[in-house]
């Protein structure tokens, strides 16, 4: 089988592809992975390497990178019309928005049997910079209704759609995007047993840089318009003047770094790390976790905070409140409100029994479902039975 992503580079996405290449049974599949434009850039990972590591073999599509942008899309295309041709794949399963595209339509080109995408976020969420998806289709932009439309396109080619987490499976449901029987819901696995690693928190926070003594409240993702990072450090400015000794930690690194370093200005209570891989010890220095997203499709990061015990204030988008049920496992704010996201924040550090208490509930929540052994199980099943219906379709 083939899995094809747009780039290689920081998200969620990527996170989630390259753990089912590693893991994915050898005794029954063959796994090869497909990227286009490196986005090392964007950390000190070397993401090309981890791709070889993971899958049987590795094929680099320069053509493939997210701009749009009609050449290099053809030739991206054609590129990967012949791949498939000469490797003869028995499953080709793609990841994120451009390569979905190109990925399923060489694919039917190609002949290759089952088709299967997921949907990390949808591709009209970018439109919408309120973080809300009108779930008909009237309501979206001009934008919006055509990136709507090349999905329905593409879902068409499609055999199998998976969503990671159930609210996504229904809008998709709502805007008429696939029959229900083409989508399953296979949550977003994480590797738990990374995230149980103890660290001490004295040591994480001094390797961060952070002031011995006082709260920590933290954000882990790429400094994106998708993750509006800048709403975060409002909301920082906002509860530090009621609370002048917490400090606010940003792990990550992205296209809006500079806008980031621009907005925290003099700000000494706000510290950026940059890109880390070693997320449990940056996770280990929080006392709040804080997601401050326009869109998701779930949210990796919130799901690895709340695996690591840390209580939650989260913006309400998307799939983020099938996790975050608002007093429950945590606080919710609307999308691009700092002042909102700062009063979470500051009721859960002036709350710290009942902010546990939420944690302690997340936690309870989010193990059970989101391992990485069950998401291999439940795409490995997929897998099969589109296998199975194909043989029984083509006698």
């Amino acid at each position: 089988m083939l899995h094809v992503i747009t780039h290689l580079g920081v998200g969620g996405a990527l996170d989630n592809t390259l753990l089912t290449v590693e893991r994915l049974p050898r005794d029954r599949f063959e796994v090869h992975l497909a990227a286009g434009s490196l986005e090392a850039a964007e950390g000190d990972g070397d993401w090309e390497e981890r791709g070889r590591r993971c899958a049987d073999a590795l094929h680099i599509l320069p053509d493939l990178q997210r701009p749009i942008s009609p050449l290099r899309d053809l030739r991206a295309l054609k590129g990967l019309v012949r791949l498939l041709r000469t490797q003869r794949y028995d499953i080709v399963h793609t990841h994120l928005a451009k390569a979905g595209v190109l990925g399923r339509v060489a694919a039917r080109r190609a002949g290759v049997p089952v088709i299967v995408h997921t949907y990390h976020a949808f591709p009209w969420q970018a439109a919408h910079v309120n973080g809300t998806t009108p779930d008909a289709p009237n309501r979206l932009s001009a934008k919006g209704r055509f990136f709507l439309e090349l999905e329905r396109y593409a879902a068409s080619l499609s055999d199998g759609l998976i969503t990671v987490c159930e609210l996504n499976r229904q809008q998709a449901l709502r805007l008429g995007l696939a029959p229900a029987e083409k989508l399953t819901t296979i949550y977003s696995g994480i590797d738990i047993d990374k995230m149980r690693v103890p660290h001490d928190r004295a040591v994480a926070r001094r390797d961060l840089g952070l002031v011995e003594g006082g709260p920590v409240v933290g954000f882990v993702g790429r400094l994106s318009t998708q993750k509006d990072p800048l709403t975060f450090v409002r909301a920082a400015r906002i509860a530090m003047v009621h609370r002048p000794g917490v400090q606010f930690l940003i792990a990550g690194s992205g296209p809006l770094a500079g806008a980031l370093r621009a907005e925290i200005g003099e700000c000494t209570g706000v510290r950026l790390v940059g890109w880390r891989c070693d997320v449990r010890q940056v996770l280990a220095a929080m006392d709040v976790f804080a997601l401050s997203s326009l869109w998701e499709g779930l949210g990796r990061a919130l799901t690895e905070a709340m695996i690591a015990g840390i209580p939650v204030a989260a913006t309400s988008v998307d799939g983020v409140p099938e996790l975050v049920v608002p007093g429950e496992t945590g606080l919710l704010s609307p999308p691009g409100d700092p002042y909102r996201l700062a009063e979470n924040i500051l009721w859960l550090l002036e709350h710290p029994a009942e902010a546990r208490t939420m944690a302690d509930r997340a936690r309870a929540h989010v193990l059970p479902i989101f391992g990485v052994d069950k998401m291999i199980e439940r795409t490995e099943s997929l897998y099969e039975q589109l296998l199975v219906r194909k043989r029984l379709a083509t006698g």
